[in-house]
């Protein structure tokens, strides 16, 4: 690992408006060269959003459309890595995936492994992982649902991930009117409600399974999450970067509006954990770890 600066905001996505949200993207990519970062990362689904309706594959496109075409332009202008959500069309189905495109073009994509309880009716879940050398620093996706697995960190840990990214859309069940609630917040204050739910997530050390994960496999880990009312449900937002030590770099504060935090990498931390007498990849026996690989 080198060292970079890199990039992760919390955005507000609309529902059923993807050149709006495309075109908001230029301008936090943007944002995140003028502050000098090698890589942005957007939420899951940043694209196309995502709430859980059938309409969020209303405009999905292959790897390749208008969507990827518009996003390197500018990636390739800047001369910085992005990472954006979309609903991709591809062999006739529809898959969850997180394009990185950089300053020559698309990088690899990464489709979602582990599907949320509302998205077995609209995406298929892929099977295959992959890590991308950027250069500065080798790097890995798990989509919102597939970072709840520790298998998923350790499997990217093992492939050579030095960062994983995790693009989030984590979002409430509303009623009809948009409304919700949320932890002693009432439905008639959703913004309260996605407030409190923000301190939850953010306040250190709730982040528990991701810090812990991170540390465990001496990664760093950037989330990027949707914020607010999208037209159709609510998202509880926030962004953060974990160092492979598991403690937070940067963080957002809980608000409603867009964000962009920063963080520099820093390749001394990342070398120190990685050689510590403790660090778990260095002391596994895989030959008594049969039983990970059954189903219940």
């Amino acid at each position: 690992m080198k060292a970079a600066r890199v990039a992760a905001v919390q955005v507000k996505i609309r529902h059923l408006a993807t050149g709006d949200n495309v075109a908001r993207h230029l301008d936090l990519i943007d944002e995140a060269s003028a502050k000098g970062a090698a890589l942005v990362v957007f939420p899951e689904l940043s694209t196309t959003g995502h709430n859980g309706s059938p309409e969020v594959v209303r405009d999905a496109e292959p790897a390749d459309g208008g969507i990827y075409s518009t996003i390197a332009r500018r990636a390739a202008e800047r001369g910085i890595f992005v990472s954006y959500g979309f609903a991709e069309l591809h062999r006739g189905t529809h898959y969850n995936t997180q394009a990185l495109v950089g300053p020559t073009g698309l990088v690899g994509l990464q489709r979602k492994t582990h599907a949320s309880y509302d998205e077995f009716f609209v995406f298929r879940q892929a099977y295959e992982w992959s890590v991308f050398d950027l250069g500065f620093a080798r790097v890995a996706t798990a989509i919102c649902h597939d970072s709840d697995f520790f298998e998923s960190w350790r499997v990217l840990a093992l492939m050579g991930a030095e960062i994983i990214l995790l693009p989030h859309a984590i979002r409430k069940m509303n009623a009809p009117d948009g409304t919700l609630t949320f932890d002693g917040a009432g439905a008639d204050k959703p913004e309260q409600a996605v407030l409190a739910a923000q301190r939850e997530l953010l306040a250190f050390p709730s982040m528990k399974f991701h810090d812990v994960q991170a540390r465990t496999n001496c990664v760093y880990a950037i989330l990027s999450d949707h914020v607010g009312f999208d037209g159709h449900s609510t998202h509880v937002g926030g962004a953060y970067v974990l160092g492979p030590d598991g403690l937070p770099k940067a963080r957002t504060t809980p608000s409603l509006d867009d964000q962009m935090i920063v963080a520099d990498l820093d390749p001394v931390l990342f070398d120190r954990a990685r050689t510590n007498p403790w660090f778990q990849l260095r002391k596994r026996r895989p030959e008594i770890y049969g039983e990970l690989s059954r189903t219940l």
